[in-house]
């Protein structure tokens, strides 16, 4: 500044000695700059009220209006007569201006939010963050400070009085400037506490509000002798206990600082208590803080657990119930084994989860609903409703434990094969869960059980629709996000929507970064590629899924739950050349039903995966006995249906192509939940059609059945791959340019340069079979144009003789 009055031709006086006006040049202005007025001496301050007083001069005062200092007063009354210039905190845009300077760029909202958040926008102390971000890599932890800022903070608080810096200290040891602990803690009994607090204000090292910028608490307390902030502390809880305050908040800092005490124990374990059903990551938190702060660590052992799996973090959960469990002493049972057995059916353990529940389904646990699904899932019907018979009920159930209840009855109405009954008491159950926002511990939740009811019944729409809202309401809590979205990947892939199936399988892989699946999910996301791969027709991304699947299939233990990710990997299998690797567990799957019972809607499913397995491997004795029985299972369309087409398509197999059947069967299969399925039949259908026009008729059906997604995205037709499959068996090792028997004759005709009449004379077929043939022909070698033709015929006849 004096730079500029100097070029402005005006006489800078640095002190308060002024001269008289009349002495020297007096065209030449005079002005007075104070720096830290302040610290002014009275006589000094009289000088400087004479200036004001006599207008001897043109007065520049700068100083901290701190209480008690002899200027202040004598300038607060100056400064209503003249202007006065208050200097404000930085704004987050002036936070953002400096660092551009200090930084060389500028930073984005969130760092100057912050920065301003831990200085409390002090020029010196943003300065120091600036500096500290520029020179030492500081990561803007205020509870780590760099050494550099440190000390710089330390030397202004040495600057302060003994009685500031203790105030300053019990701010940060979390006294409230505003609370009633300060009046009733006898350190400040008799203490003018509004005066300090302006002294702590007028240095700069506090918010408005009376909260110390957080660089600077850690520095108050980095500075204190330990004795002296532990004192401190206990003088704290002594008097919030006096004054009858809650210690909720104060507790959660206490014990970030180390402080041991059974009242702050207790405090944080009441507010875990608290939060565990509405904020389970702040209760994992406070739980942890207890033990630090002293607490039973034995007693929190089973909700510290539940606290982790509600948060999402199974991993602890698990490794905090198995030390649970290790323990004889161990408390709150209930807890702790609801907590296990829902790791345990993540695992894919549903049978030890079992066991579990029915140990304790008689007690006072809530676990029999549970114990039923449980039971029922792992082949234990007769078990699940005689418990369901006999187990307690809650008499005054909470929305969430009402949840569970429909979950149990719904299944058991699935397992008697009243499928839709069953789904509107899951879909009823789903809802319930959602709205209650409760993340308890569970081994499923009721979302994936009526998706699982509505794909057995062919109702693709609702079980998108289930699986949709319990998403968007975060049903079961972050433990099942994966796996409700793994599931819909499944139904998008049923549907033969493989862009949205790829993009629910993409957010369960995002969500896994940050909480690893179990072996369960990992089975279910192995289904969905290997499905993707399947369907797309691209063998090399088939074979590279299905080797990632090896794991999950070799540690599956089936159970009702595992079944839709069993029947993909069946299929696939049989598509590979590898059922031998599945078969296993298809055997464990069909004891597993014979036991729950052929009512069961999900025998169906898995029916109809045996026969397109059967299809693949070219066993029309399996396809017959499969579908013989779904035809007998009287009263359910869904497996009439599936029977009638599985005869339909085995018949096109081998030749005995009606086009109207293949239709009707195409679009009953399509009803039953089979779309993929119903266009892949049409166009095998159309590659044995012994005329031209129904081939051209069932390959536009095979077309219609395919959404307008997979058309739009411009991904491979499966009709154009059946079309190029049809006449072969499908294993993988099957070289697709290769002719069949009755193709090379054709071949060979061709490349006599025969016409379609003489073909058909020559081999007894008409003349618009042989167009036909041809014309699948050209599409299985790609051929472009007639000479194209020639020359592929010539290299594929060449091949199958040198074979």
């Amino acid at each position: 500044m004096s730079e500029e009055l100097l070029s402005g031709g005006a006489r800078v006086v640095r002190d308060a000695d002024v001269p008289s006006q009349s002495g020297g040049d007096a065209s030449r202005p005079v002005v007075v700059l104070v720096d830290d007025a302040e610290q002014l001496s009275p006589r000094e301050v009289m000088t400087i009220e004479r200036i004001i007083a006599d207008d001897l001069a043109h007065l520049v005062v700068a100083f901290r209006p701190s209480p008690g200092a002899p200027a202040v007063e004598a300038l607060d009354g100056a400064g209503r007569r003249h202007t006065t210039v208050t200097l404000h905190p930085l704004s987050d845009a002036g936070v953002s201006a400096r660092a551009g300077e200090v930084l060389g760029v500028v930073p984005d909202d969130d760092l100057a939010s912050c920065i301003v958040e831990s200085t409390g926008g002090n020029p010196r102390l943003v300065d120091l963050a600036l500096y500290a971000l520029r020179d030492d890599d500081w990561d803007l932890d205020a509870d780590r400070l760099p050494s550099t800022m440190l000390t710089r903070i330390t030397d202004e608080l040495d600057a302060l009085d003994r009685r500031t810096r203790q105030f300053a200290l019990a701010l940060a040891v979390g006294f409230s400037a505003s609370g009633p602990a300060l009046a009733t803690a006898p350190r400040f009994a008799d203490t003018d506490t509004l005066s300090l607090m302006q002294a702590i204000r007028a240095a700069g090292l506090a918010h408005p509000d009376g909260r110390l910028a957080a660089v600077v608490r850690t520095a108050v307390v980095r500075a204190a002798m330990p004795d002296e902030a532990w004192s401190l502390r206990r003088e704290l809880v002594d008097a919030l206990e006096s004054a009858g305050m809650p210690l909720d908040e104060p507790a959660m800092s206490l014990a970030e600082q180390g402080f041991r005490d059974p009242r702050i124990a207790s405090a944080l374990e009441r507010a875990g208590d608290e939060l565990l059903a509405v904020d389970a990551t702040r209760a994992v938190l406070r739980y942890r803080a207890a033990v630090d702060a002293g607490a039973d660590r034995v007693a929190l052992e089973a909700r510290r657990a539940h606290a982790a799996w509600a948060a999402g973090d199974v991993r602890d959960a698990e490794r905090l119930v198995d030390r649970f469990l290790a323990r004889p002493d161990a408390a709150d049972v209930c807890r702790g084994v609801a907590v296990a057995a829902a790791v345990w059916a993540r695992q894919g353990l549903l049978r030890r989860s079992a066991d579990a529940y029915e140990r304790l389904a008689g007690e006072e646990c809530a676990l029999a609903p549970l114990a039923v699904f449980a039971l029922a899932a792992t082949g234990e019907p007769a078990r699940a409703r005689a418990l369901r018979a006999d187990g307690r009920r809650i008499a005054y159930p909470t929305s969430s434990h009402m949840a569970v209840d429909l979950m149990a009855d719904g299944f058991l109405q699935m397992l008697d094969g009243d499928a839709d009954r069953a789904l509107g008491t899951l879909l009823t159950a789903s809802s319930v869960m959602s709205e209650a926002g409760a993340a308890i511990p569970l081994p499923e939740v009721p979302a994936v059980l009526a998706a699982q009811v509505a794909l057995s019944t062919g109702e693709l729409r609702i079980a998108d629709e289930v699986l949709s809202s319990a998403i968007a309401a975060g049903q079961g809590g972050p433990a099942f996000s994966a796996r409700l979205q793994l599931m819909r990947s499944l139904v998008a892939l049923r549907a033969d929507r493989p862009l949205h199936a790829r993009e629910h399988l993409a957010a369960a892989r995002a969500d896994a970064t940050t909480r690893p699946t179990g072996l369960r999910d990992e089975l279910l996301a192995s289904a969905v590629r290997v499905g993707l791969a399947r369907h797309q027709g691209d063998i090399p991304d088939l074979v590279r899924a299905w080797e990632a699947a090896r794991h999950a299939i070799a540690g599956m233990q089936p159970d009702v739950m595992t079944l839709p990710a069993l029947a993909e990997l069946v299929v696939a299998a049989a598509r590979l050349g590898e059922p031998h690797l599945v078969a296993p567990h298809l055997a464990a799957a069909w004891e597993l039903l014979d036991r729950i019972g052929d009512a069961a809607p999900l025998t169906t499913g898995l029916h109809w995966t045996e026969i397109e397995s059967g299809l693949l491997r070219n066993d029309p004795a399996a396809v017959r006995r499969h579908a013989d029985a779904l035809e007998a299972r009287v009263g359910d369309r869904t497996a009439q249906r599936l029977g009638h087409a599985a005869r339909v398509w085995a018949a096109a197999l081998a030749g005995q192509v009606v086009v109207e059947t293949v239709e009707r069967a195409a679009r009953i299969l399509e009803a039953a939940g089979y779309p993929w399925d119903a266009s892949r039949m049409a166009g095998h259908a159309a590659g044995r059609a012994a005329e031209h026009q129904d081939s051209l008729r069932l390959l536009a059906l095979a077309r219609s059945l395919h959404p307008d997604e997979v058309k739009s995205a411009g991904l491979a037709s499966s009709v154009d791959r059946i079309d190029a499959e049809a006449g072969a068996a499908p294993f993988v090792s099957r070289d697709d340019s290769r002719l069949s028997a009755r193709e090379s004759e054709v071949a060979r005709l061709v490349l006599e340069g025969k016409t379609y009449a003489e073909i058909g004379q020559a081999i007894f077929i008409s003349p618009r079979t042989a167009e036909h043939h041809i014309a699948r022909i050209r599409r299985r070698l790609g051929a472009t144009n007639r000479s194209d033709l020639i020359a592929k015929l010539r290299a594929a006849l060449e091949s199958d003789d040198s074979r």
